[in-house]
């Protein structure tokens, strides 16, 4: 509903055809909307606090991926590392293991067989441990050193742990890369619901704020276009209200105050009676602002005032105008300070064209001259 309105305040110029009244709705109508725009946006600015804690939250588990993600690549790095090197160790240990059967099958040979080749096949056997077997057989029927036969043993032995290890490396180097990969899909997606968040936030702040804008700007032009209507059609400048008072209220009309607060003699009856305002001098046909933001109260013909508005304002305050040539508002206005909402006359009981400006407290009539910046 706010969106339609606002699409048909921004959308919508006034029609010269309305009346001042009517105008005066439409912009109360666009000021409601920017005042349900502005709650939207500190809803939002509420909103995001909420989510900020939640990304905050978010944040704290991102970088605790960001840390485990970093700590994984290098344990991999580390997997990885011990996967060459016990390669390389492995290898070299099989070389040694080489050299040294190729060092046991020459003493061997030179020793029993000289150059007779017929042992060449039983000593090439494709089994190494069955190999070391016969060979120790030949050492041991010959009294030869055992140390070169122990060192192969050992050599095998090493080899076998570096295999070993070298498998068992590799294996944690593939699941480290497993949970790794893991990790960063997991990474990614928390990233990436943490910016669709945010970007979803601040594009709905943006777009109420730019409503909020739209609306404000709406307002401004109804203003103006009221105070152009009541140029155009009555020949009135709206003029300035002048300085507020300490309470916000200013003159409603550019003449000097006469008659005082309290009693008088009447000039009409003669006779002494409580006067509930101030009179202000001025010339038929001259503006008549509201003193103070508010909404028309009363709008019309009030006996001895004669043409008469009532505005009410904030803290039960009513201020009244009477005595009108003719009144520019109707009950229901919503009318800012310093706006048109009448002009000077001498209707009702009076001896000639001025303002009767009252201030009521509670429907009590008191001194405008405390509310007015004098």
């Amino acid at each position: 509903m706010l969106v339609a309105v606002v699409a048909l305040l921004v959308t919508t110029p006034a029609s010269a055809d309305e009346s001042i009244s009517d105008i005066r709705a439409d912009r109360e109508a666009a000021r409601d909307a920017e005042a349900a725009a502005l709650a939207e946006l500190e809803f939002l600015e509420l909103e995001d606090q909420r989510i900020a804690e939640i990304l905050a939250e978010i944040q704290l588990a991102v970088d605790a991926q960001v840390a485990r993600v970093e700590g994984g690549r290098q344990a991999l790095d580390a997997a990885q590392a011990e996967v060459i090197t016990r390669q390389t160790l492995a290898d070299t240990a099989s070389a040694d293991v080489a050299r040294t059967i190729t060092e046991i099958r020459q003493r061997a040979v030179d020793a029993y067989v000289g150059t007779d080749t017929t042992a060449e096949p039983w000593l090439q056997s494709g089994d190494i441990n069955k190999t070391a077997v016969r060979l120790a057989m030949l050492d041991f029927a010959a009294g030869s050193d055992r140390d070169l036969l122990d060192h192969l043993r050992r050599l095998q032995v090493e080899r076998e742990d570096h295999v070993i290890a070298g498998e068992e490396a590799r294996i944690e180097a593939d699941q480290l890369r497993a949970q790794l990969e893991e990790e960063l899909d997991e990474l990614q997606t928390r990233q990436l619901v943490q910016a669709e968040i945010q970007n979803e936030l601040q594009s709905r702040i943006d777009a109420w704020e730019a409503e909020a804008d739209a609306l404000a700007r709406a307002s401004v032009e109804l203003t103006a276009f009221i105070n152009a209507k009541v140029r155009s059609e009555l020949g009135v400048s709206p003029g300035e209200a002048g300085a507020e008072s300490i309470e916000g209220f200013t003159m409603p009309t550019s003449g000097s105050v006469g008659s005082g607060f309290g009693t008088r003699v009447h000039p009409i009856f003669g006779t002494v009676r409580q006067h509930t305002g101030i009179d202000i001098g001025g010339s038929t046909g001259d503006p008549i602002w509201a003193s103070k933001e508010g909404r028309v109260i009363f709008a019309g013909w009030k006996g001895g005032y004669g043409n008469t508005v009532i505005v009410a304002h904030t803290g039960n305050v009513a201020t009244l105008y009477a005595h009108m040539s003719e009144t520019l508002a109707r009950a229901g206005d919503e009318i800012d300070g310093g706006e048109i909402i009448g002009l000077v006359g001498s209707t009702g009981w009076s001896t000639g064209p001025h303002l009767h400006f009252e201030t009521r407290l509670d429907g009590v009539p008191k001194d405008p001259l405390f509310f007015l910046p004098l």
